[in-house]
């Protein structure tokens, strides 16, 4: 988190965060470094597809047809939330938290990325191991910081 502190501060740039599953986590995390308040404008933690619709405008039709967890709906994620709060940086996180669900075949899959100004980076992020809903959060907001790390 520190590295994306530092980032934000060399180039002078805002962040925003668009969560589900992750509730906010990435959000809390950042605004734990002193300063962060310099760099960071806000967040939309939608957890139910009713917030996503009216609150983040995620068109309802692509729900529908590709789900709340997919690549479609986080590019709008990052994109809408990128274009409300007017920021230059947004990370966003929709998916299937553990436990692991039998009954779900993609439960344990997630999809996160960010937005850096007007390109989008999106990656899957997949866990069949059944461990903790927190240690899954934190294993995806780590993932997401290492790829952006390596872009930026």
């Amino acid at each position: 988190m520190k590295y994306l502190f530092d980032y934000l501060k060399k180039h002078n740039l805002k962040l925003s965060t668009c969560e589900s599953f992750t509730g906010g986590m990435f959000a809390n995390q950042f605004t734990n470094i002193p300063g962060a308040s310099n760099f960071f404008t806000g967040s939309f933690v939608c957890y139910s597809n009713d917030f996503k619709i009216e609150q983040v405008n995620i068109d309802q039709e692509v729900i529908k047809k590709y789900s709340e967890v997919s690549q479609e709906t986080l590019q709008l994620m990052l994109k809408n939330t990128q274009e409300a709060l007017k920021t230059d940086i947004c990370f966003a996180f929709t998916g299937w938290a553990t436990p692991i669900d039998k009954t779900n075949k993609n439960s344990g899959l997630s999809y996160v990325g960010f937005l850096l100004k007007d390109k989008i980076f999106m990656f899957e992020f997949i866990i069949k191991h059944n461990f903790s809903r927190k240690k899954y959060k934190k294993r995806a907001i780590k993932f997401v910081l290492k790829e952006f790390k390596k872009v930026s």
